[in-house]
């Protein structure tokens, strides 16, 4: 027979407060999450308010003062009011491991029914209703034809291209090939040009049959005689092959070169799928903004939609005048003055640190900032956290997600972190610097004789820089560069 018991056990557990997961919340938001933040909060607390009116700096440091006065020196508010050093609550709490990422993700369901409908981009029927709606309007096909040929179209990929061969259809429909080949020239005419080919070739080859000027004829024999050699590049077999020049070679590879290669792309709304245009567009709105001005650098918040927030008066009067309210209204007042106090604070201590995480980058980056972006130097997260003296988590939430405005464009924070390679004299150059140096060399090459890696590599280490070949590739490969061969032009 089981009796009940009762055990005594102790253990230690570290939870996050609500208001340290708040800071913690605004301080991973962009400048347009905070402000819609802000916008919320705004809405949902009556004890905030936004301050309107333009006032002087002495004035403002006087109101804010005596707004500090009044609420320390009220009784009834909860002992969690008091100011908190919120740089080593997160240093505390990251230590221990107690962060979850996902209970403080931003999560603006209050947002979810806006619909940007001037940034949505309109899909286009799919292929296949296209196909479908060309073939009803044919009017000289049998019956058995339209079988056929709708059969062709299921058949049609998301490029525009017949996904079988001819054969296997008709041994499924049990008729000849020639039967298919009729109704497929047929197809072949419709729209977009190209669709209903069986090849690159063939795709290529209907797009330009369609056009009717000299340079396309000339094209129709490159494509369908010498494809190996253009794609190849071996464009001299070419011009020695259709006794032409180079000029007239290159402005033949330029009508080729405007041709759809998957002509089903711009028809389908898989189209959009593939270039990430079925989602809103992005906008990239600086955070921060980093000029020159005369002879010296600024760095400032770029934060001038961000309303300012302040208490409002006439509750924090009523609170003072809590003894003839009731027990419900001054705990509704005081738990609003209290989160609003901690919002405030919060997004104070969000512009000091990035403000902070900003001059210390003008300070360590200052030839990018003076030359480009040649001249970014490696850095680490924890070279900016040991500098300014925060945790490295919170130098990760500060930079990413979080944009600034240079002279030379605008990046992310997180651009500016990159790891190191050594130059001749000891000198450590930063990986991203490599590259924009190897994207310059091929920008700045010869088209008719273009560098190959080994030439780059001895490029680079003319100025002291020495990496291998194949280092050289990987980097060419990551900033989307195509080999020697396929940049080769007349």
């Amino acid at each position: 027979m089981l009796r009940p018991e009762q055990n005594t056990s102790l253990r230690l557990q570290q939870k996050m407060a609500p208001q340290l997961i708040q800071s913690l919340r605004l301080l991973q938001m962009s400048t347009l999450d905070l402000a819609l933040e802000v916008k919320q909060q705004l809405e949902l607390n009556p004890l905030l308010e936004e301050a309107v009116e333009l006032r002087e700096e002495g004035e403002e440091e006087e109101e804010l003062r005596e707004q500090e006065e009044g609420l320390k020196a009220e009784e009834d508010l909860p002992a969690d009011t008091e100011e908190v050093d919120w740089d080593a609550l997160l240093d505390d709490q990251f230590d221990t491991g107690a962060y979850n990422s996902e209970r403080t993700e931003y999560d603006p369901n209050w947002e979810a029914d806006r619909e940007s409908q001037e940034n949505r981009i309109t899909a286009v029927p799919p292929l296949l209703d296209q196909l479908y709606h060309q073939l009803g309007e044919i009017g000289d096909l049998e019956p058995e034809e339209c079988a056929i040929a709708e059969y062709i179209i299921g058949n049609i990929d998301e490029r525009g291209y017949v996904g079988c061969s001819l054969a296997e259809i008709a041994e499924y429909l049990a008729i000849e090939v020639a039967a298919v080949e009729k109704v497929l020239r047929v197809i072949q005419t419709f729209d977009p040009p190209g669709v209903g080919a069986r090849d690159l070739r063939e795709c290529l080859l209907l797009q330009l049959s369609q056009r009717d000027d000299p340079l396309s004829e000339l094209a129709l024999q490159v494509v369908r005689d010498h494809l190996e050699d253009l794609t190849r590049r071996r464009l001299r077999n070419i011009t020695r092959a259709l006794d032409i020049s180079n000029e007239k070679l290159k402005e033949v590879l330029q009508v080729i070169e405007r041709l759809q290669p998957h002509p089903g792309l711009s028809a389908s709304s898989d189209y959009d799928k593939l270039l990430t245009l079925d989602t809103e567009v992005e906008y990239v709105t600086p955070d921060l903004v980093i000029e020159k001005i005369g002879e010296e650098w600024e760095v400032r918040l770029a934060d001038g939609s961000m309303p300012s927030l302040r208490v409002n008066s006439e509750y924090q009067h009523l609170l003072s005048n809590s003894h003839n309210s009731k027990d419900a209204v001054k705990d509704y007042v005081s738990r609003n003055l209290n989160d609003a106090r901690w919002l405030i604070n919060a997004i104070q201590q969000r512009r000091t640190t990035m403000l902070k995480v900003a001059n210390y980058l003008l300070q360590a980056q200052l030839p990018f900032f003076e030359e480009g972006p040649t001249r970014l130097r490696p850095l680490v997260l924890q070279d900016v956290a040991d500098a300014v003296e925060m945790h490295v988590s919170t130098i990760s939430r500060v930079s990413n997600g979080k944009y600034v405005q240079t002279p030379h464009g605008v990046f992310e924070l997180k651009y500016f972190f990159d790891n190191k390679l050594s130059t001749d004299d000891g000198e450590d150059v930063s990986v991203r610097s490599v590259k924009e140096k190897i994207s310059q060399l091929v920008t700045d090459e010869n088209k008719a004789r273009p560098l190959s890696d080994q030439q780059i590599v001895e490029e680079l280490s003319k100025g002291g820089l020495k990496i291998a070949r194949r280092t050289v590739a990987k980097y060419r490969d990551q900033l989307k560069i195509p080999s020697q061969r396929y940049r080769k032009e007349l």
